[in-house]
């Protein structure tokens, strides 16, 4: 299973750099998405930034959210149950073992605390301290570059 983090699904539905390989890659791995509060939260606040920013206006972020509700209708997404205790069990964990060396941040930790808690064997991240940390936690980087 891969768990995919905010950094990642936010090219899905905003046209950033790599957008069209995130695609390509969703459409080939074809695999229900989990999409944990955690993802629901930090996807609803970078499109609420964007908003800030002037980067889209309220009818792109409602195209938007349409969009993700239909993904998440037709099993693009699904929700895993989440024990958010023992999410955060293994984020105090991780962040006392790695954080001294990979310099991770909170939101990072959790998203990699997640996807060891939903026994995820790949990572799909491009933030790179996360990546780091998600490799000494012993997970695989999913990398996208490698569609053409």
């Amino acid at each position: 299973m891969i768990y995919i983090d905010t950094s990642a699904i936010v090219k899905l539905y905003i046209k950033e750099p790599d957008s069209r390989k995130v695609s390509e890659w969703i459409r080939i791995n074809n695999n229900p998405i989990p999409l944990t509060r955690l993802i629901e939260l930090e996807l609803l606040n970078a499109l609420k930034l964007k908003q800030f920013r002037k980067e889209i206006c309220e009818e792109d972020f409602d195209r938007i959210d349409l969009k993700l509700k239909q993904h998440e209708a037709s099993g693009v997404y699904y929700r895993p149950p989440m024990d958010w205790a023992v999410v955060f069990h293994y984020a105090f964990d991780l962040s006392k073992a790695h954080t001294p060396t990979t310099g991770s941040r909170s939101l990072d930790i959790m998203h990699v605390a997640s996807a060891l808690f939903l026994k995820a064997d790949k990572i799909l991240t491009f933030d790179d301290r996360q990546s780091q940390l998600a490799a000494v936690a012993g997970l695989k980087t999913e990398n996208v570059h490698s569609i053409d």
